[in-house]
């Protein structure tokens, strides 16, 4: 990270972990293919013959960079014998929590098109959420019709490994830091509704593939709204 005109403040000058307000989530749980994740998992993270997905729509109300949205793809794997998640593709509307999130923790934000908007009308009450990077070009389509509400838990803790990789400035060289780094994203409260999802990763780009990791079968999906979010820092990482 640069030291002059930074995007976002640096993680050691942080005086309390970013936090997120109005938080709204779609997600949806899938099945894929053992193989297939293998290929883009780093060598350190292992999976199951029986391995699951997730993508998630996310509004933030408010945070450190302002209101932004964000989709997030993960694949569920394990570290050390200890399950972890490990995010392949994340894009987002906001440029700061974009350089934020590359730059200190590595995970792969790309700026996109976003729409999601759980508070808006429809005549067919469905909540729907679209991604596309560049606009245009649809790689992600998501509907969701909720049945009902149950009880949300008090919170939940979302364990979360990411590959971070700055090259070396000198050609031919190996990267000056190639690294493990592994977060804590807790959510806190909110709404949480159950109801039938459709989720299609288009496959319409290979610069965007979340289709790599294909939808086997569809497990289920959950709308949580009106939360609240917290991102605990690490305390160390893991060289590679």
């Amino acid at each position: 990270m640069p030291r002059f005109d930074p995007a976002a403040p640096p993680v050691e000058t942080a005086s309390r972990p970013p936090d997120f307000s109005g938080v709204d989530i779609l997600e949806f749980t899938y099945r894929t293919d053992q193989n297939a994740v293998a290929e883009i998992l780093p060598a350190a993270l292992e999976v199951d013959e029986d391995v699951t997905a997730t993508v998630m729509f996310v509004s933030y109300g408010f945070s450190g960079a302002g209101p932004y949205l964000e989709v997030v793809h993960r694949v569920h794997c394990r570290f050390r014998d200890e399950e972890v998640s490990y995010v392949p593709h994340i894009y987002l509307t906001n440029e700061p929590a974009m350089l934020a999130g590359r730059e200190a923790f590595g995970y792969p934000k790309l700026l996109a098109d976003i729409d999601f908007d759980p508070s808006r009308r429809s005549v067919d009450a469905m909540v729907t959420g679209r991604l596309e990077r560049p606009a245009g070009v649809e790689l992600a389509t998501a509907q969701f019709k909720p049945f009902g509400r149950i009880a949300a838990a008090e919170s939940t803790a979302l364990k979360q490994i990411n590959l971070r990789v700055i090259p070396s400035a000198v050609p031919g060289q190996d990267p000056s830091v190639a690294e493990l780094v592994p977060t804590l994203v807790t959510v806190y409260g909110g709404e949480n509704w159950l109801g039938q999802g459709s989720l299609r990763l288009t496959g319409a780009s290979d610069f965007s593939p979340l289709h790599r990791v294909p939808i086997v079968e569809n497990l289920g999906a959950t709308l949580l709204t009106q939360a609240t979010m917290s991102l605990t820092l690490a305390t160390e990482t893991y060289p590679l």
